[in-house]
């Protein structure tokens, strides 16, 4: 091979290695971001901390008493429910299912403003709420409704006229909010929990390996 083609194949071996090999790196892990994402915590406003939503309880569809707790170390979807929105009650029920049907990796809290016995349903919900092991509903008074809300830092989204669906981790920091008044927009919930999940798959794999030394 003469002179001439030595430093040929020279200047394209420099070329790809200063150029193409960087490139496809980079666009590599951009397509790896974008596959696993992640999602913001909120912080405390004033002392730059995680901010952890406080324990409360309510009243089930059995009478028996629910608590929402720390020591649950379970991502949360948590919905509130206004009395003055009755009419969308059953059509959370729907959501929900739904939910779970493409995700059933978390947990779901729906809190109802009122007395849920009392309430008029055209179906009782128990029986779907029965059917998935991760899904708890309760009742409570419209001032303990209005503190749980306060503690959710959640707001009435603008255009659903509701509260908005509330994505807890397992360390009760809230991660985002979502705001539901179709089934479209109830199916995009467990892409943004698989994305939640994901960020906690190092963490278990640390742990393991601390396990076995």
């Amino acid at each position: 091979m003469s002179e001439k083609g030595l430093i040929g194949n020279r200047k394209r071996l420099l070329f790809i290695t200063l150029f193409i090999v960087p490139f496809l790196v980079g666009m590599a892990l951009i397509f790896m971001g974008k596959g696993i994402g992640t999602l913001p915590i909120l912080h405390e406003e004033s002392e730059g901390e995680y901010y952890v939503v406080p324990e409360f309880s309510g009243v089930t569809f059995d009478s028996t008493q629910f608590t929402f707790s720390h020591q649950d170390s379970s991502i949360y979807v948590i919905v509130n429910m206004p009395k003055d929105h009755p009419e969308e009650w059953e059509k959370h029920i729907m959501y929900v299912t739904k939910i779970f049907k493409r995700y059933n990796n978390t947990k779901v809290l729906t809190i109802f403003e009122g007395d849920i016995h009392n309430f008029e349903w055209t179906e009782s919900p128990k029986t779907f709420i029965d059917s998935y092991e991760k899904w708890f509903a309760i009742g409570v008074d419209s001032e303990q409704f209005e503190t749980i809300q306060g503690y959710l830092r959640n707001e009435v989204d603008s255009v659903t006229d509701l509260p908005r669906y509330v994505i807890v981790d397992k360390e009760k920091h809230i991660r985002t909010y979502c705001a539901i008044n179709d089934l479209k927009q109830a199916r995009d919930i467990p892409k943004l929990l698989k994305i939640l999940n994901n960020q906690y798959a190092p963490r278990k794999v640390e742990l393991s390996q601390g396990d076995r030394n």
